[in-house]
């Protein structure tokens, strides 16, 4: 089951798990939060919630990403100003879960060369087959992938297709039901992936 960030949400004697989308509406209606549930690769690319960190007399805020350096420096959590919003939830460090879920976060052609897709993600990851539910697209049109191959650096993947020419148009896209990437750390599978822009480095 593909993991996310969530929320264990009350009203009265009823419990259940909300996705981050659905929070507003569950909050509007009266359901309180309990605890969060936060993948990790939703953490790394969240730079609008912020963490307060308290340690003696010292406080911070901080971005979700940096919560594991702080807690290994002695810091707790006590607060967390979850999204755009800024919705308050008091938490501690033991009702705040971090999963070690990867995320897409980008994707280049044409500086190692021009028929090498490079994908990076939040995390590092493992697969028995790196190309199984990715499609890659070249002005609108899919390309065969010959080879897809994990780096040293295990956060970063490289797929060969046939040349990309400067200016076409490229994207990368990931389907979970037929994929199998997934942390290194922990196995949390990663979710799908809409198309997403591939950087055209590739020289005129």
């Amino acid at each position: 089951m593909t993991q996310a960030t969530q929320f264990l949400m009350v009203n009265g004697s009823a419990a259940m798990h909300v996705l981050a989308d659905d929070l507003a509406t569950y909050l509007a209606a009266g359901w309180s939060i309990v605890n969060l549930r936060y993948s990790e690769g939703g953490e790394g690319v969240d730079v609008t919630s912020l963490v307060l960190m308290i340690n003696g007399a010292d406080a911070i805020y901080v971005h979700p990403g940096s919560v594991a350096t702080y807690i290994n420096n002695g810091y707790r959590v006590a607060q967390i100003l979850y999204g755009s919003d800024q919705i308050s939830i008091p938490l501690q460090d033991n009702n705040l879960v971090f999963l070690d879920t990867p995320a897409y976060v980008s994707a280049e052609v044409g500086t190692v060369a021009a028929t090498k897709v490079v994908v990076t993600f939040s995390t590092e990851i493992t697969s028995a087959d790196y190309a199984a539910g990715v499609t890659i697209k070249v002005e609108t049109v899919s390309k065969t992938i010959s080879s897809a191959t994990r780096q040293t650096d295990h956060t970063v993947v490289h797929y060969v297709i046939p040349a990309v020419a400067n200016g076409e148009a490229v994207t990368w896209e990931y389907a979970a039901l037929t994929g199998v990437i997934a942390s290194e750390v922990d196995g949390s599978p990663l979710d799908d992936v809409t198309a997403q822009s591939v950087t055209n480095n590739v020289p005129a």
